[in-house]
C-alpha cells in the first residue's frame, strides 16, 4: 500500500513510517511536515493519508475537506493528541481516528475498517530455487551483476541465518580480503535494486552481519538445491 503521514513533529512522522514499514514492508510510506508538502506528494496512487489535526496554518480537518473533493478514494485517518476533536472530525467522514501516542495495534485496527479497503501487501519478490531465479511478480528481478545474484542466492540458501563478511568473501572470492570493498558495493547494489521494487526491507543487518527476512519472500523449491547449482560444497 502507499501511505502518507503528515505531522509538524518529525518524531511523529518518523515513528509512523517505521511502524507502517513493519506492518507493510512491501509498501511505500511517505512523510510530510505540513499540508503544503502533503499536497506536493499526494497523487491518485496514495491510498491512505495519516493526518495530524492541529498544525500551523490550515488544520487537518479543513485540509481533509479539500482533499476529499479532489481524491475520491483517499482514506483519511486523523492522528491527534486531542481526542476532543473526534466529533468535529466525524463531520468529514474519515476512514479512522487515532489518538497519540499511536502504536502498531491501533494502526492495524484502523486498517481493517477503511472506507475504501485495500490489500496490505508483502514483498513482491518470488524466488525459484532450481534453477535459481528471482522475480518481481512475473518479471525477472534486475540484479546489477552476476556476483550480486550469487550473493543473494547464498543468503537465500542460508534461509534467514545471518552471514559474516568473511563467510561471504569465502563464497564469492575464496576468502580474498582485498575484495572487502567490492563486497560492500554488492550490498549497496542489492539494497538499491530491492528499494526500486519496494522490497528493501527484505535485507536484515545486525552486528556486522547480513541476511534475508525469508518471511517476506515467496520461495519455491528446496533451498538446498542452490548450493549444488553454485558448487559451494
Amino acid at each position: 500500500m502507499i501511505t502518507l503521514s503528515v505531522d509538524d513533529q518529525y518524531e511523529v512522522t518518523s515513528l509512523m513510517k517505521k511502524m507502517l514499514t513493519k506492518i507493510d514492508p512491501g509498501g511505500t510510506h511517505l512523510t510530510a511536515a505540513n499540508i503544503d508538502e502533503a499536497f506536493e506528494l499526494l497523487s491518485d496512487n496514495v491510498q491512505i493519508l495519516f493526518l495530524d489535526i492541529e498544525m500551523p496554518g490550515i488544520n487537518g480537518i479543513e485540509a481533509a475537506d479539500l482533499l476529499q473533493s479532489q481524491y475520491k478514494k483517499l482514506n483519511i485517518i486523523f492522528v491527534t493528541g486531542h481526542p476532543e476533536y473526534a466529533f468535529q472530525a466525524h463531520g468529514v467522514h474519515p476512514s479512522g481516528f487515532l489518538v497519540k501516542p499511536v502504536d502498531e495495534q491501533n494502526i492495524m485496527r484502523e486498517l481493517k475498517h477503511l472506507r475504501f479497503p485495500i490489500d496490505v501487501s508483502k514483498s513482491p519478490l518470488i524466488v525459484r530455487c532450481s534453477p535459481f531465479a528471482v522475480f518481481v511478480g512475473e518479471q525477472p528481478f534486475d540484479f546489477k551483476s552476476d556476483r550480486s545474484i550469487e550473493m543473494f542466492a547464498y543468503m537465500v540458501y542460508k534461509n534467514g541465518a545471518l552471514c559474516t563478511n568473511g563467510e561471504l568473501l569465502g563464497i564469492l572470492w575464496d576468502g580474498n580480503p582485498d575484495k572487502g570493498g567490492r563486497l560492500r558495493q554488492l550490498v549497496m547494489d542489492i539494497r538499491s535494486s530491492l528499494k526500486e521494487v519496494g522490497a528493501d526491507n527484505v535485507i536484515v543487518k545486525k552486528y556486522g552481519k547480513i541476511g534475508l527476512n525469508m518471511k517476506e519472500i515467496e520461495c519455491e523449491g528446496d533451498v538446498e538445491s542452490i548450493a549444488q547449482e553454485y558448487n559451494w560444497y
